[in-house]
């Protein structure tokens, strides 16, 4: 069987030509912005409230204090819980970063690439598609692996399936250029009626 899984360390290790994670600087710099603005807001408001709690300052305290527990999770500083797609010469990786597992399949399984968005549905946004031509058998191997549910409307037919990839808070159009090489066939869905599809860099929400 060419579709087979494999550990996250094991891809990682590999030469890669393309991953798809947070880049660096903005992932970290956001999470220590939010670990600053929810210590400060714990801060002010046990300073504020010596003379006596009021709603105000407990709201303070728990929501300020719960982000701020979330955000000293080691967890959270991880970029490769994130990944969720890579690729070299021969090979495509689909990855699922939380279990740190992956699949790995033959490029030339990509069949086409949709630049267009799609809502997920877990309400996050996703940035581009990839069908993908798979068995049952392969299709049942990888939702296992990866711990995903196999949806209606993206199974095509044909033994043909379609998986969905959010941005991963990459600039957009370089992002879509990076995986627009996967296929022959590229396109880009346009939105739904009465939705925006501004084209700016980030406009992934």
């Amino acid at each position: 069987m060419t579709v087979h899984p494999l550990p996250l360390d094991e891809v990682l290790a590999r030469p890669l030509d393309f991953i798809s994670s947070p880049p660096p600087l903005r992932f970290y710099l956001t999470h220590s912005l939010v670990l600053l603005a929810s210590l400060t807001a714990v801060a002010a408001a046990l300073w504020h409230g010596q003379a006596g709690f009021g709603l105000i300052h407990w709201v303070g305290v728990i929501f300020g204090g719960t982000v701020l527990l979330l955000s000293l999770w080691p967890a959270s500083w991880s970029r490769r819980r994130l990944t969720n797609l890579a690729f070299d010469r021969e090979r495509l990786y689909i990855i699922n970063g939380v279990k740190g597992e992956a699949v790995a399949l033959p490029r030339d399984r990509v069949m086409a690439v949709d630049k267009g968005k799609l809502p997920g549905h877990d309400g996050a946004i996703i940035a581009f598609t990839l069908d993908v031509s798979l068995s049952e058998q392969e299709l049942a191997l990888l939702s296992q692996t990866l711990g995903t549910q196999v949806e209606d409307r993206f199974h095509l037919g044909d033994d043909r399936y379609r998986f969905g990839f959010v941005g991963n808070w990459q600039p957009r159009k370089p992002l879509l250029a990076a995986v627009s090489v996967l296929a022959p066939l590229v396109v880009d869905t346009p939105p739904e009626p009465g939705k925006d599809d501004e084209d700016e860099d980030d406009d992934w929400d």
